[in-house]
C-alpha cells in the first residue's frame, strides 16, 4: 500500500507539476540555433537576441574611410582586379592594388610617352554601363600637379580635383553627385603613387544586420528596439527572407523611434531570416544601433485566446471600483452626504479596492499596529489619528464588499529596515486577520492584498513577506482571501513583476485569489506608447491571456482578479493631454467593451481605477477616473453613465457564452443564469436557447466608422426586440424597438456596443448566422 501510495503521489506531481514560465510565449529570436550577423560591428551583434534592451549592437562608420573594404558599400572596389582599370602606355605596375580595400598597398603610375608625344603619368578606370558616384575618395603621393577627373557618357570631361604634394597621404574626398560616369581618370607630369580610390554608389551608405531564426517560422509580428542614433539615419528598412537570397516584404519603420516597436505582419508569412537595413546620412562617423528583435506567430506575444467559460458571477457582481480613504473629500467616509464617496460609486460597483498604506499603520515592519487602540479611536501605532473602522464601516454600509491592498514598496519600507521579513510579515498578518477578518475580527475585510506592486524589492525579498504575511493571515482567519501583489506573465526579462518569480510553488498554498493588472496600451510606430482600444492585436490588454494560462498551469482552482484596468481621458473640465490618453466617448465605450471581454476571460471580479481624477496630478492614471475631482465636484463622466447603463441592462445577468469573436464583430450571449450552461462546449443554437441579451461591436477604434452586421435566426413566436446602442456621451444610450419580421433579425455592429434584449417569446431555437 506504501508504495501504491508514493506511485500515486509521483504520479499527480507529474501531472500538475509546476511551470513559472506557464503564461510566457518565448520568442522566435530565443530559440536554440539562432545566430545574427552584421555587415560591421560583428562583435556585437549577438547582443540584439540576449533578452536585454539596455545591451546592443552598434555599427561601424561608413564614412570617413569604413565603407572602402565593403563590397556593399564601395562600387570600385576590386574594379582593377576585374579588368576595368588602365594606364597610358603601360605606365603602371600592380593597378590591382588601387582598389583593393587596403591602404597598406601601392600601385605606382609612372610617366611615360603617350600617343602624342607628351611625358605624362596617366591611369582610368572604365565603365561599361552609365554610373552614379554619390562621393569619390582617393588616398595617393603626388610629386607636382595631378589632375582628377571624370569623363560622361556625353564625351564631357571635368577636372574635379588638382591634387598637390600637399595632399599627399591624405583622403580626398568629392562629395558632389556625379552621374552617367563613363571613365574616371588621374593624370601628372610625373610620377605619382595610389593607395586607394574607393567610391560609395547611388545606394549610398547602408547598414544591415540580420536574424537567422535557424529554421523556417511562422512571424506575425516582430518587435524591435532599433533606434539609429541621433540623426543618423534616413531611413531603416525590415524585409524578409527565407533562404538569405531574395529578401521581400519590406516593412518601413522610424529611424529615430526611440522605444521598443511591434509591426503587425497581416497576414503572417513564412521566413528564416528577418533584417534591418539602415540607410545613413553621408555624414563622418555616423553609426546606427538595435537593441533588440524580437518575433512571433500570429498569436504573438499574448499566445492563444482564452477558452471562454460560462460565468458563475454576475456583471455586476464583477465590476468594482478603486478608491482611497474619505475618497478625495479630506474627511472619513462616514461624514459624507449621501450622494457622496462610497454612495456615489457604489451605484457602479459591488466591491471597493483601498490602497491600504502600510505607513498609515506602523513606522516599522517590526511594530504592532495597535488595532485595539485604534478601534477606542486611539489612532494607529503611525497615525494618532486614523481609524480605519471608522472608515471601512461608512463603505460596507454602502454596499462595497472591501479588498483592502496592503500597500508598501522599497521606497516606504527599503529591504534594510525589514530585520526578520517573514516573522514581522507573519505577524503583520495576524494583527490584521484578528481586527479585520470574520473568524475573529469586526469582519469589515473581505480580501486583502500582500502589496499592490511591490515590484522594486528583491523576487527573494518578496518571496519572504509573502510567505510570511500570508500565514499569518490564514492562521487567524481561514477563510480571509489573501491575494499577492499583482503581477503579469508574458514578460520573464520583467523581473520586478513577473509571476513566475514572485509567486512560487511553496507559496501558492495561502493564496486564494491571482492578482492582476491589466491597461490597454500600445506603442506606435515612433515608438511611444499610446492608448488603445482593447481588441487590438497588440494592446497590453491582451496579457489576461497570459495570466490565465498561468493560473489555469500552476493554481486551476484559483480565481483571478484584475484589480486595476481602465483608461485616462479628458471631459468635465478637466484635460488629459499625455499619449496614453483617449476621448471621454472612447474611454467609456471601451470601459463597456473591456468589461465583457474580462467577464468572457473568467476574471471573477474587475476593478476599475480609479473613482476620480486625480487633483494635483496631470500624467499618467490622473484622468482615468469615473468621476472629474474633486476641483469640478466630481461631476459623472461619460465612463460612468455607461457603466450604469450596462449594469441597468445586464448587471444581473451571466455571460453565457460567444456567438462570435473575429475581426467582424464580438457578439456575446448574456442570461438570467448559468446553472446548465457550458459555454465553452455548447453550440450557438443551444446557448441562444438559455441568453436573454446579445451584446455586439465591432472591434474597432472609436474613429472607425465602418459597420458589420449579423443576421440573427430566432424563434417562430418572434414580434419584437429592444436594442439600446450606447453612444460614449450623455444620456449613455439610445434605445430603439425593432418589429421583427419573421424570425429574422439583423444587428449593425460599430465601435458602439449595442445590447439587444430578446422578449421572453424570442427566447427558444434559433441560431446566429454571420
Amino acid at each position: 500500500m506504501e508504495n501504491e501510495c508514493l506511485v500515486l503521489l509521483l504520479f499527480i506531481l507529474s501531472v500538475y507539476s509546476w511551470d513559472p514560465d506557464a503564461g510566457y510565449v518565448p520568442s522566435w529570436t530565443k530559440m536554440p540555433g539562432v545566430t545574427v550577423k552584421a555587415t560591421s560591428g560583428a562583435n556585437h551583434a549577438a547582443n540584439i537576441i540576449d533578452n536585454d534592451d539596455n545591451t546592443h549592437w552598434i555599427s561601424g562608420s561608413c564614412l570617413p574611410s569604413g565603407y572602402v573594404p565593403r563590397a556593399d558599400e564601395n562600387i570600385l572596389l576590386n574594379a582593377c582586379s576585374n579588368g576595368h582599370c588602365s594606364a597610358e602606355c603601360g605606365s603602371a605596375n600592380d593597378l590591382v592594388k588601387m582598389t583593393d580595400g587596403n591602404f597598406y598597398t601601392l600601385s605606382n603610375v609612372n610617366v611615360n610617352t603617350n600617343t602624342t608625344g607628351q611625358q605624362k603619368a596617366k591611369m582610368m578606370i572604365h565603365f561599361p554601363t552609365p554610373i552614379d558616384l554619390h562621393l569619390l575618395s582617393i588616398w595617393g603621393i603626388y610629386k607636382t600637379e595631378t589632375e582628377l577627373r571624370v569623363t560622361y557618357w556625353n564625351a564631357t570631361t571635368v577636372v574635379l580635383k588638382s591634387l598637390q604634394h600637399a595632399d599627399n597621404y591624405k583622403q580626398i574626398t568629392i562629395t558632389k553627385v556625379l552621374n552617367n560616369v563613363k571613365e574616371i581618370l588621374l593624370e601628372s607630369n610625373s610620377n605619382f603613387q595610389l593607395k586607394e580610390i574607393a567610391s560609395i554608389g547611388s545606394e549610398g551608405c547602408r547598414e544591415r544586420i540580420t536574424v537567422d531564426l535557424g529554421t523556417l517560422r511562422e512571424v506575425g509580428m516582430v518587435r524591435t528596439r532599433h533606434w539609429a542614433g541621433s540623426n543618423s539615419a534616413t531611413a531603416l528598412t525590415m524585409l524578409f527572407s527565407a533562404d538569405n537570397i531574395a529578401f521581400t516584404h519590406t516593412v518601413s519603420l522610424i529611424p529615430n523611434a526611440l522605444h521598443a516597436v511591434n509591426t503587425d505582419l497581416s497576414p503572417a508569412r513564412t521566413v528564416r531570416y528577418i533584417q534591418l537595413e539602415y540607410q545613413l546620412f553621408q555624414k563622418n562617423y555616423e553609426k546606427v544601433y538595435c537593441w533588440e528583435i524580437d518575433a512571433w506567430d500570429h498569436l504573438t506575444l499574448w499566445g492563444k485566446p482564452v477558452i471562454a467559460n460560462t460565468q458563475k458571477n454576475t456583471i455586476r457582481n464583477i465590476l468594482g471600483v478603486n478608491g482611497i480613504w474619505g475618497w478625495q473629500h479630506s474627511k472619513y467616509s462616514s461624514l459624507l452626504n449621501s450622494n457622496e464617496g462610497p454612495n456615489l460609486y457604489n451605484a457602479v460597483a459591488s466591491h471597493a479596492r483601498n490602497y491600504h498604506n502600510l505607513d498609515w499603520d506602523v513606522t516599522s515592519p517590526s511594530k504592532d499596529p495597535q488595532y485595539c487602540e485604534m478601534e477606542n479611536n486611539h489612532g494607529t501605532q503611525a497615525k494618532s489619528w486614523l481609524n480605519w473602522d471608522t472608515e471601512y464601516s461608512a463603505w460596507r454600509k454602502a454596499n462595497l464588499v472591501i479588498d483592502v491592498s496592503f500597500q508598501f514598496t522599497n521606497k516606504s519600507f527599503p529591504q534594510k529596515v525589514w530585520q526578520s521579513p517573514e516573522i514581522e510579515a507573519f505577524n503583520l498578518g495576524k494583527h490584521f486577520a484578528s481586527h479585520f477578518g470574520a473568524a475573529h475580527g469586526n469582519g469589515l475585510v473581505d480580501a486583502v492584498e500582500i502589496g499592490n506592486e511591490p515590484w522594486d524589492y528583491e523576487a527573494s525579498f518578496y518571496n519572504k513577506i509573502l510567505k510570511g504575511m500570508s500565514a499569518g493571515l490564514k492562521e487567524i482567519d481561514p477563510k480571509i482571501k489573501i491575494l499577492p501583489g499583482a503581477f503579469q506573465a508574458h514578460d520573464k526579462h520583467d523581473t520586478g513583476n513577473y509571476i513566475g518569480t514572485r509567486v512560487t510553488q511553496n507559496l501558492a498554498v495561502n493564496i486564494s485569489v491571482v492578482n492582476f493588472h491589466t491597461y490597454s496600451f500600445r506603442t506606435n510606430s515612433h515608438g511611444v506608447r499610446i492608448g488603445t482600444y482593447p481588441e487590438h492585436s497588440d494592446s497590453s490588454f491582451n496579457s489576461i491571456r497570459n495570466i490565465v494560462r498561468w493560473r489555469d498551469s500552476n493554481m486551476p482552482s484559483k480565481p483571478i482578479w484584475v484589480t486595476e484596468w481602465g483608461w485616462d481621458a479628458d471631459g468635465k473640465g478637466e484635460s488629459c493631454t499625455f499619449p496614453e490618453c483617449v476621448s471621454e466617448a472612447a474611454q467609456a465605450l471601451y470601459g463597456i467593451r473591456g468589461l465583457l471581454i474580462l467577464a468572457r476571460s473568467n476574471v471573477q471580479k474587475v476593478t476599475w481605477f480609479f473613482y476620480a481624477n486625480s487633483q494635483y496630478c496631470h500624467t499618467l492614471f490622473c484622468r482615468s477616473g469615473l468621476t472629474a475631482s474633486t476641483t469640478h465636484n466630481f461631476v459623472k463622466k461619460n465612463v460612468f453613465y455607461a457603466f450604469e447603463g450596462i449594469l441597468n441592462l445586464i448587471g444581473d445577468k451571466y455571460f453565457l457564452g460567444i456567438y462570435q469573436e473575429n475581426d467582424n464583430g464580438y457578439v456575446y450571449l448574456f442570461g438570467l443564469s448559468h446553472a446548465h450552461v457550458t459555454g465553452s462546449s455548447m453550440s450557438r443554437q443551444q446557448l441562444l436557447q438559455h441568453a436573454s441579451h446579445i451584446v455586439a461591436w465591432k472591434p474597432v477604434d472609436i474613429s472607425e466608422v465602418s459597420i458589420s452586421t449579423i443576421r440573427v435566426q430566432l424563434g417562430s413566436a418572434i414580434n419584437h426586440v429592444s436594442i439600446h446602442k450606447f453612444t460614449g456621451q450623455f444620456p449613455a444610450i439610445n434605445k430603439t424597438n425593432v418589429s421583427v419580421n419573421g424570425t429574422v433579425l439583423d444587428i449593425k455592429m460599430s465601435a458602439h456596443p449595442v445590447v439587444v434584449e430578446l422578449r421572453p417569446s424570442n427566447v427558444g431555437s434559433g441560431q446566429i448566422v454571420g
